[in-house]
């Protein structure tokens, strides 16, 4: 499987980012205007169609372009971008990380980290259950760090391991978790890993089947699992 040491996300994000640079004005709505949108079309070669979609003879509104529209919501939700008194400029806080590709993607990372506890719990009545989904997510990553995991049986070590005595996903509801909320809670793990992907943390075989973490996913394993030091820590 391949290590996914680069990634295309957090280089087009990068790259998103310097062409913002001070500032560029959006619509009244809040939206980039046409021009700069297809600009950035070509700019990241995101390949969302010039005139917003096959059939329309021109873009009315960048809010057309999905797969722009989705790399700037990502921005926005890693505290990269903000908008402003009508315009679309850097947070000052991360402009200095945000120089450098890697800077993105730790950015990235810890938004992904952020975010993933909420992708991860279904309704099943827990307020700790995304937090406990990852938190086990990354210790069995971390402990089969060598091997390549099979995605579903991951996802039913994960369940099992969060919602003791219920047996595997398939199974019929018991204590109270409708089989729906299992059926979501593998697409959700699914969907995580697939961040986590796209960020070089894990390497994924095409059919999305098999799961390794790479050498900087190992890496952030390692972070991640050591313990916070205590009142009594030296």
């Amino acid at each position: 499987m391949p290590e996914g040491d680069i990634s295309p996300l957090a280089t087009a994000i990068h790259q998103l980012v310097q062409w913002v640079g001070t500032g560029r004005s959006v619509t009244t709505t809040g939206e980039l205007r046409v021009a700069d949108g297809l600009e950035l079309v070509q700019l990241l070669d995101t390949g969302d169609h010039p005139c917003g979609g096959a059939g329309l003879d021109r873009l009315s509104s960048a809010r057309n372009l999905p797969v722009l529209q989705s790399l700037l919501s990502l921005a926005v939700e890693a505290s990269l971008l903000r908008t402003q008194r009508g315009r679309l400029i850097q947070v000052k806080k991360h402009a200095r990380q945000a120089v450098t590709v890697e800077g993105v993607r730790r950015l990235l990372v810890e938004n992904a980290h952020r975010t993933a506890p909420a992708t991860l719990a279904p309704d099943v009545g827990r307020s700790d259950f995304g937090d406990a989904v990852l938190a086990a997510l990354w210790k069995e990553l971390s402990r089969n760090r060598h091997a390549s995991l099979v995605v579903s049986e991951l996802t039913c070590t994960l369940w099992s391991a969060v919602v003791p005595d219920t047996g595997a996903i398939e199974l019929a509801p018991i204590s109270g978790v409708s089989a729906d909320a299992r059926a979501q809670f593998a697409e959700m793990v699914a969907l995580v890993l697939m961040d986590y992907a796209q960020l070089g943390l894990v390497a994924m075989d095409p059919e999305q089947t098999l799961v390794q973490l790479t050498p900087i996913g190992s890496h952030e394993a390692d972070e991640r699992l050591v313990p916070a030091a205590g009142p009594d820590s030296p």
